[in-house]
């Protein structure tokens, strides 16, 4: 993405919870270099970053960068304090995190994405943007170009190192699914049934089977809300076709400490090179559980190609809000027909 060509005056952060401090204004922060992110602790690209914006604010902050997590909420449940302070901890966050709760900050920058970068100079004008994953590199570049223009003479590091293969210049990355909704305000489901807002619903197969990509199918009884489906008996399940390397799954848990669900990929449990972090296995079978709201991670694969997913759940009352998923790379010298990774004809 090219630099910002008329640099314009950063807005004023919005009045908002510091969820970790110490509070940041972008008047006050005049000499200082200011990187803004947004940023959502349910989606997978903005957790992808997290380990650059920790490592710069490690290598920086003694050259003069302030980095500010602008927390803004995707779900009712990511605008809660204490789980956004969770995530924080979880995260490894140590810079200032502000919660976003009504979009104040969203709107005074005009911003459509998570995650999203803004690199403010040390006059206090817009310099860089940067949206979505990528271009580390680059950011970092600026990030030292801006310090020096604030007056750091102080040698600067190496750029970092690429923190995964797929982050290489030179990888070849493929189109993923795209995030599928679950509640009826975005959802995706493909029943016989269809949504029926705040009613309990008994999902039955479809005779056509499994939904195609970008869609999702359920058996069982659920509760459809606006965000997301809830079960409502044991043995609840999801039925999801999709093309990745990497599936994830927004979940809320029930009134129980931690949430359960038994996963199958293609028919059996997921393999051993493709268990997401959240992937135990017990008896031959392959489970996912989490511990508080939160996105679970069900595959974590190098290889990119269709799976056909089925979630059983073993309590009622666990809320599932959205599927994210992730793809794979590989360098373009390995980018070769009958090369495991590279997807299939469909």
């Amino acid at each position: 993405m090219p630099p910002i060509t008329v640099p314009l005056h950063a807005p004023e952060l919005a009045p908002g919870r510091w969820v970790q401090g110490p509070p940041v204004s972008i008047a006050f922060s005049r000499g200082a270099v200011v990187l803004v992110d947004f940023w959502e602790s349910t989606c997978v690209n903005c957790l992808r970053t997290l380990p650059y914006l920790k490592a710069w604010h490690e290598r920086y902050a003694g050259h003069g960068l302030v980095i500010v997590g602008v927390h803004t909420p995707e779900f009712e449940f990511t605008a809660d304090p204490e789980l956004v302070a969770a995530a924080v901890r979880a995260e490894g966050i140590h810079y200032p995190v502000l919660l976003d709760q009504d979009r104040g900050t969203w709107q005074r920058f005009a911003n459509h994405y998570w995650p999203a970068q803004y690199l403010i100079d040390a006059r206090g004008y817009l310099r860089y943007e940067h949206f979505g994953e990528g271009a580390y590199g680059q950011t970092e570049e600026w990030l030292q170009r801006l310090l020096r223009e604030a007056g750091d003479t102080a040698p600067m590091p190496e750029l970092l190192a690429p923190v995964r293969e797929e982050d290489r210049p030179g990888a070849v990355c493929y189109p993923a699914t795209r995030e599928v909704h679950l509640g009826f305000h975005r959802g995706k489901l493909l029943a016989p049934e269809g949504y029926r807002p705040g009613e309990e619903v008994r999902h039955r197969d479809r005779e056509e089977g499994p939904a195609p990509p970008g869609m999702f199918t359920a058996r069982g009884l659920w509760r459809h809300e606006a965000e997301f489906l809830e079960t409502r008996e044991p043995g609840a399940e999801l039925d999801l076709v999709c093309e990745a390397s990497g599936v994830n799954l927004v979940l809320e848990p029930a009134l129980e400490p931690v949430g359960e669900l038994e996963i199958e990929v293609d028919g059996g449990p997921v393999p051993a090179a493709e268990r997401g972090a959240d992937v135990v296995v017990q008896d031959g079978r392959t489970f996912a559980r989490w511990e508080r709201p939160r996105m679970v991670r069900l595959v974590d694969s190098p290889v990119f190609r269709r799976r056909h997913l089925v979630l059983r759940f073993a309590q009622p009352g666990v809320r599932a809000y959205a599927f994210s998923f992730s793809t794979c790379a590989l360098p373009l010298a390995d980018a070769t027909p009958g090369t495991a990774g590279v997807p299939p004809a469909f």
